[in-house]
């Protein structure tokens, strides 16, 4: 599943979640928030608090869409000329990000 989460305090400092198996996309410094995966329910044996959000594709995609409306994301060509990704290209990103972890 996708979620959004923030960090955790602990005494060793800020660290993510123990339950995030895959985290520390995405970064909205707005909310301070991190996009991650996390098995479903049925497939992991551990607990992950119910307060967390939880996204579809199309919801991940709105969120970072909107970022990068705020901010835009940068592409670096082989060249190492630097350019705003299109929304296209952000779509596209979001969505290997997704069928990477499906």
């Amino acid at each position: 599943m996708i979620i959004e989460y923030k960090m955790h305090m602990t005494d060793g400092g800020m660290k993510t979640p123990a339950w995030v198996e895959d985290g520390g996309y995405f970064p909205d410094a707005a909310t301070n928030t991190f996009v991650g995966w996390s098995p479903d329910e049925d497939a992991r044996e551990y607990y992950v608090p119910d307060t967390v959000t939880t996204m579809t594709q199309t919801e991940l995609n709105t969120k970072v869409l909107a970022m990068h409306s705020a901010n835009k994301f940068i592409k670096v060509a082989d060249d190492g000329t630097e350019s705003n990704m299109t929304n296209a290209e952000v779509t596209a990103m979001v969505n290997a990000w997704v069928e990477a972890r499906s």
